[in-house]
């Protein structure tokens, strides 16, 4: 950060490219906060803020909206460097991006977070739309990912370790009811009765046992067996948007 903190920071013009720690530190200090300030107001220790603020820790999505929401911070620029540094526009208004990402294709998606969770399953059961939901902006998508009801799920729990890990993001895409029972091995986002879970599946068992054996990849975390006319909607995890490399 030295050469940074000798250039005069602009809240409103496009700042340097930025790793996430020192997007921290420009919000910190054009905030006028010390580490204590912004360490009480995102309720965390001042050591947390400069294990943050130095890279040696990935901030919890719980982190990163506390300062979006109550420091007037885009999220656009905050989670991925696009666009100024104010947030300056309404909830499903224009997003002004400047800079590497000025000329990149993108899609927004609804963002599922853990606390929305349980209304998430209760729309789909209802078979109701996403637009409630804030969105998560990915940049070059993939093809797979342009298709249409594409989703960002964020990751909790440990029982996908050590692949997905809690608080990473991923992009899903819906698997038609028809054609779950065809469904390939891989990482899905499943639905049924009221419960979602982050699974995998290797061997599908609905064709011959009408029912669907969901898999954890960290051994400790077990396997759970679920009836055909129990499921409620199946997404196929393509990729991962946001997460610390271990």
């Amino acid at each position: 950060m030295t050469t940074l903190e000798r250039k005069k920071i602009s809240s409103v013009s496009p700042l340097p490219e930025l790793s996430m720690a020192e997007r921290l530190k420009v919000v910190r200090q054009a905030r006028g906060l010390t580490q204590q300030q912004m360490a009480d107001l995102l309720e965390i220790s001042r050591p947390t803020v400069a294990q943050l603020e130095g890279g040696r820790h990935q901030p919890s999505t719980e982190v990163l909206e506390t300062i979006v929401s109550e420091l007037g911070i885009s999220r656009n620029w905050l989670w991925f460097g696009g666009g100024p540094m104010d947030d300056t526009s309404t909830k499903g208004g224009e997003v002004v991006v400047f800079g590497k990402f000025a000329d990149e294709e993108f899609i927004d998606c609804p963002f599922i977070t853990v606390p929305v969770r349980a209304g998430f399953v209760e729309l789909v059961a209802t078979e109701g739309d996403y637009g409630q939901y804030e969105t998560m902006r990915i940049y070059n998508p993939s093809p797979e990912l342009r298709k249409p009801g594409t989703l960002v799920f964020e990751i909790n729990g440990d029982s996908m370790e050590p692949q997905l890990r809690a608080g990473m993001l991923v992009a899903v895409t819906p698997v038609p009811m028809a054609d779950i029972k065809y469904t390939v091995s891989g990482v899905y986002v499943a639905t049924f009765g009221n419960q979602l879970t982050i699974k995998r599946i290797k061997d599908n068992d609905l064709l011959t046992k009408r029912q669907l054996v969901l898999h954890s990849d960290n051994p400790r975390a077990g396997m759970l067996t679920v009836a055909a006319e129990d499921i409620r909607g199946l997404w196929k995890v393509v990729d991962i948007i946001r997460g610390r490399v271990e």
